[in-house]
């Protein structure tokens, strides 16, 4: 592009060039009169009204230049908002180059949807933009969220994408005060004990081989935050099989996926336990955001000390390794009833869905002090004459069994046992209709049946040989929990 020298500094040449004049060239060198203006604006340092108001005006040298080169960026097929260096997102002008995707309308939506979910969801809420970026969703959810009782999480697990997303954030104002930048690979960059309410991503999402993308997106936008494996659900999946952990009960998940992943997406946070799940589309009427809500507690369970909870054991690999790890340990085993699991595989025969436990009708639940899994719970209706005759009872109909084991030693003898059994079992007579809890304890763990009886149980009926434990055939005592 040609420029004609200025006298704004003092020095005398020739004749000056304006701004209008500057406009009307680079529209046609670009053929793209919004480009144009949108350019000569960023080199002028104006907004849109101070741009017109200085057309006319002759432009510095130093302005000249920085104009040049952002036409001879554009011209080389740089996409504009890296040209330009920043973009809109929702109210932000966020910094944008090729260290970042370029934030979408599409990903506006998920930020719309991100927002709502988390203002609904009262205060002390908490949420995290997983594969940040640029900062987009997760800068937006800090603005646009009550500053007080806010707490927003942004990750990536490249150091250029934070680099940038930490640029952003120093331009948020009062809002960054509530905000927390990590780096690392998705849950991997949080500390172990962060609960979320809202969890949202725009993660990768492109199979490796698509013929699909833009010419111009793959050659100048990062690919490790477009590619994603060979069906591009790499990214997908690990988000979804994390998230149960990591979320609150009753928190959100909302995820960005291609136009043809709406159903794969929800099939993935349906078999993570998740509930609720649905599809919104864009504005071109494509599946874009799906979301899924992870269950609420059961029940909350009164204890002095914290947060006790039960909710249903998720099918996630996080819930089968605590189960396995608790099945595993001498310190449950010496009086928690049934043999020692020894891999992954023995856990979901017996627990998995279809595994014993399912097919026998069996409620399987986790214990939860402050957000974090203790121990397991399950429970069943005997209902016909084989179950009930396990229990020396003729009659099963409207009782319910109990069995509880407790995975951290250091809460022995510290009332959860108690705790835990007594909600239980209000539970049950109060939900479920039962007329009859019933405990089986080996009758030798006389601290367990002194706390069932303080929550109280009561009943002294000896059942013979009621089950084998690693090759010793062990009496329990029965006892009940009535209306």
């Amino acid at each position: 592009m040609t420029t004609r020298p200025d006298t704004s500094n003092g020095i005398g040449h020739e004749h000056t060039v304006s701004w209008r004049e500057l406009l009307l060239e680079t529209g046609a060198l670009l053929n793209e009169s919004t480009h144009a203006r949108w350019i000569c604006e960023t080199a002028s340092a104006t907004t849109p009204a101070e741009f017109r108001k200085i057309l006319d005006e002759p432009a510095a040298r130093r302005a000249v230049t920085h104009l040049d080169a952002m036409v001879a960026r554009a011209r080389a097929g740089e996409p504009i908002q890296y040209v330009l260096g920043s973009w809109a997102f929702r109210h932000l002008d966020l910094a944008v180059d090729e260290r970042v995707l370029i934030p979408r309308p599409e990903t506006e939506l998920v930020a719309e949807i991100a927002i709502g979910l988390a203002r609904a969801s009262g205060p002390n809420r908490a949420a995290v933009d997983l594969g940040t970026g640029s900062g987009a969703i997760g800068l937006a959810m800090a603005d646009e969220l009550p500053h007080v009782g806010t707490r927003v999480w942004i990750t990536d697990v490249s150091p250029d994408a934070v680099a940038v997303a930490r640029d952003n954030l120093a331009g948020l104002g009062r809002s960054a005060v509530n905000v927390s930048v990590a780096e690392g690979s998705w849950f991997e960059a949080l500390p172990d004990e962060t609960r979320f309410d809202v969890i949202v991503s725009n993660p990768p999402y492109i199979a490796d081989t698509s013929v699909q993308i833009d010419h111009i997106v793959s050659e100048w936008e990062p690919a490790a935050a477009l590619f994603a494996g060979p069906d591009g659900l790499d990214a997908l999946r690990t988000i979804v099989q994390g998230a149960p952990r990591r979320l609150r009960p009753g928190g959100w998940l909302v995820l960005e996926h291609g136009f043809d992943q709406g159903d794969t997406v929800r099939e993935l946070m349906s078999a993570a336990g998740m509930i609720d799940t649905a599809t919104r589309c864009d504005f071109a009427g494509h599946d874009r955001v799906s979301l899924g809500r992870s269950p609420s507690h059961l029940f909350n369970v009164a204890w002095e000390d914290g947060d006790l909870a039960v909710r249903h054991l998720h099918n996630t690999t996080f819930d089968y390794a605590d189960l396995l790890r608790w099945l595993s340990a001498p310190q449950v085993l010496n009086w928690y009833e049934g043999r020692e699991m020894t891999d992954l595989a023995a856990v979901l025969t017996e627990y998995g869905p279809g595994g014993r436990h399912e097919r026998h009708g069996i409620t399987t639940c986790i214990i939860e002090l402050d957000k974090h899994p203790v121990g397991y719970v399950q429970f069943s209706e005997l209902g016909d004459s084989d179950k009930a005759a396990a229990f020396d009872l003729v009659d099963g109909r409207g009782v319910w069994s109990l069995d509880f084991l407790l995975g951290r030693p250091d809460l022995f003898g510290r009332g959860v046992d108690r705790a835990v059994c007594r909600a239980v079992a209000e539970f049950l007579i109060a939900d479920r209709c039962a007329t009859d809890v019933v405990l089986l304890p080996y009758i030798k763990n006389a601290r367990l049946i002194a706390a069932y009886r303080e929550a109280g149980f009561a009943g002294d009926h000896v059942v013979r040989g009621h089950e084998l434990h690693e090759g010793v055939v062990r009496d329990a005592v029965r006892l009940h929990f009535r209306r």
